[in-house]
């Protein structure tokens, strides 16, 4: 019974045809910060972790550190996220009342990832050769608002819907990741062991950006009565890009002991083509960007206790300046444990801080938790969850001046729609849930 309740979330999960990025993000991406469900229920955390294929994306040392010679991964990544955003009210006096909901958004979306590796044991020396497949920065997010009139709502009355706004994006910057990483060990060393590795991810990618307005049948037909018959136009905005480009990593792990792994990891600044075309272009034009370097450090602590325990924490380096010179260096943050309980299950526990790149007051806060389970012929069943929150504010989406229309409003004792001056207060709510299936030879 357990094994079916297994493969039906699995087949939920890697089946789902769904589309996972903030709209704070929509111009940089939103970037990947962890590839399998351990990772994700230790906070992200991935650099000193010693664990698993594709943490050779979050540092390439780690091939090193896997005992067995044949390693195979697969994770399906699934989130909601959640989007609020108001407004605040003021009375005729201008003294604030609240901030008022006008719009709620809740949608799922998608990632997968892959990872190989491979090692041949020359004792004291190891080397291990590997393949990761993972989108490192994901467009994809949905919003959509309803725009309605200033009809009062007595009596059952129901505001006419004028328009429907929509901001979409799809697409994602993947990258194929061929890496390769040397560990010398030895027993009697304090030093026990150093891995170092280095990988060339291969970026390829593209994605687009539309923004539509679309006027109603009510609205068409009250705009296009009586003797003025001037009317305002939908609009259909998109906007293209592709990318390709070259990104390299290096990393080392230091074993002091038995119980002490550190962490070095670091991703050069990535030039990448951009070519790019508007709904107004004729031709596509090109340009140069460049993401940002990070250097991560990482301790994974491996105490003396009645469970076999791991504790892990992280800090991360990411040069934001790099894509633009206005963006903000940030430090990231992440922190996890592990317990191994007396029946072999795990339990793990963790938490993370990302402040963003474009204004680096606005910050991702998220726990995490998870456990794996056992299956036959060396099958393990990785399963992660995360919760986080972000706050920020941001100028409304779409102003609503462009829906002043005097056959649209009641104006009897109002004026028509002006731009709002005052930012939008948005609140996203994430929920991050992922599953890694393992394979070990």
């Amino acid at each position: 019974m357990k094994f079916k309740i297994i493969f039906i979330l699995l087949t939920i999960f890697i089946a789902a045809d769904l589309s996972a990025a903030f709209p704070f993000n929509r111009y940089t991406g939103e970037e990947t910060q962890c590839f399998t469900a351990r990772s994700l229920s230790m906070g992200s955390a991935g650099i000193a972790n010693s664990k698993g294929a594709l943490n050779a994306l979050n540092n390439p040392a780690i091939l090193g550190l896997l005992n067995n010679k044949l390693n195979i991964q697969f994770t399906t990544n699934i989130t909601k996220d959640d989007e609020d955003r108001a407004y605040p009210i003021y009375d005729s006096f201008d003294s604030y009342i609240e901030d008022a909901v006008y719009v709620s958004n809740a949608h799922f979306f998608d990632k997968y990832f892959f990872g190989i590796s491979y090692n041949v044991n020359f004792k004291p020396l190891r080397i291990s050769a590997g393949y990761t497949y993972a989108p490192l920065y994901d467009f994809n997010f949905k919003y959509e608002e309803e725009v309605r009139n200033n009809e009062n709502t007595n009596y059952g009355n129901e505001p006419k819907k004028i328009a429907i706004n929509t901001y979409d994006g799809k697409g994602s910057i993947n990258a194929h990741t061929p890496c390769i990483a040397m560990n010398l060990y030895n027993k009697d060393s304090f030093l026990r062991s150093l891995s170092v590795g280095a990988g060339i991810s291969f970026l390829k990618g593209e994605n687009e950006i539309d923004s539509t307005i679309i006027f109603t049948n009510w609205a068409k037909e009250q705009m296009s009565t009586g003797p003025d018959t001037s009317f305002i136009p939908d609009i259909i905005y998109s906007m293209k890009n592709e990318y390709s480009g070259i990104r390299f990593q290096g990393g080392m792990i230091i074993g002091l002991g038995d119980r002490i792994h550190l962490g070095f990891s670091y991703i050069n600044r990535t030039e990448i083509s951009k070519n790019y075309k508007s709904t107004n272009d004729t031709v596509w034009a090109d340009t140069t960007i460049y993401y940002p370097s990070s250097m991560g450090f990482g301790l994974e602590y491996h105490p003396r206790n009645v469970w076999d325990t791991k504790f892990t924490i992280e800090a991360k380096l990411v040069k934001w300046s790099d894509y633009n010179i206005l963006y903000d260096d940030i430090i990231e943050y992440s922190a996890g444990m592990e317990h191994i309980t007396y029946n072999g299950i795990p339990i793990r526990l963790g938490f993370r801080y990302q402040p963003s790149g474009r204004n680096k007051e606005v910050t991702l806060t998220a726990f995490s938790a998870g456990t794996a389970i056992k299956l036959p012929y060396n099958f393990v069943l990785d399963l992660g969850i995360e919760i986080g929150k972000r706050n920020y504010q941001e100028k409304d989406l779409f102003p609503d001046g462009y829906y002043a229309n005097e056959k649209l409003w009641d104006t009897t004792h109002n004026e028509l729609p002006e731009d709002r001056e005052n930012p939008d207060k948005v609140t996203n709510f994430m929920i991050n849930a992922m599953t890694t299936i393992s394979w070990r030879f």
